[in-house]
């Protein structure tokens, strides 16, 4: 076994560990009470940690089988109308500007490395970049 294929093995094992701890997010009431917290409790002095936490919950709502059109439907409007004006005098600024470059990466104003990866979208990269642009995910 080569080392390269030592450390994709190693990546898929963490990847399933991952997953079998993972919970399932079903409703977007709990969503949203899960990435308050992670908002309000952003540690601007370990902010590495806390995009790591945002990241998890991101790959919460995917393994809990959220398409990219209820993600965008969650963070654009869910959770803009339920934020109150106290929520966020109580983020961090710089926890609002990760959650908009997660905004981004659901609507492809990125390169397309950047994309937000989601199953079941299409693998090849000009295919994705069609789909994620022009919108064809919305339903």
């Amino acid at each position: 076994m080569t080392f390269g294929e030592y450390q994709k093995l190693l990546n898929q094992i963490e990847w399933n560990c991952l997953i079998n701890i993972m919970k399932v997010i079903i409703n977007e009431n709990e969503a949203f009470e899960k990435l308050k917290k992670i908002l309000i409790s952003w540690n601007d002095a370990d902010s590495e940690k806390s995009k790591n936490s945002m990241d998890y919950f991101i790959e919460q709502l995917i393994y809990s089988k959220w398409d990219r059109n209820r993600i965008y439907n969650f963070i654009f409007i869910y959770v803009r109308n339920n934020l109150s004006n106290l929520d966020y005098d109580m983020i961090p600024e710089k926890a609002i500007d990760y959650l908009s470059d997660i905004e981004t990466s659901i609507i492809g104003y990125c390169c397309p490395s950047c994309f937000l990866k989601i199953p079941g979208e299409p693998l090849d990269e000009n295919d994705l970049i069609a789909y994620v642009r022009e919108n064809k995910w919305k339903n």
